[in-house]
């Protein structure tokens, strides 16, 4: 299993999408898995991910998924691919 545990989310108005941002456990994600968004046990929907960004701090991983879905991360919340 692939988590994602968010630390930050950002937007940029430029752009379609939001960043999320967090400590990644397991494999690696890849443009279009689609992960299921959970805060704690309680599951709220789910993302694609649109983009990988290259330039995330060390340690971490960011992602881009469509700022819809995003308006409903907050810090803490487990992206999820199984």
């Amino acid at each position: 299993m692939t988590r994602l545990i968010v630390e930050n989310v950002h937007r940029v108005s430029s752009r379609p999408w939001a960043f999320v941002t967090g400590r990644l456990e397991g494999d690696e994600l890849r443009i279009g898995d689609e992960l299921v968004v959970a805060h704690g046990d309680v599951p709220i929907g789910s993302a694609v991910i649109r983009s990988i960004e290259l330039h995330s701090p060390p340690g971490k991983t960011t992602v881009a998924i469509d700022a819809e879905v995003a308006d409903s991360i907050r810090d803490g919340a487990v992206l999820t691919r199984t």
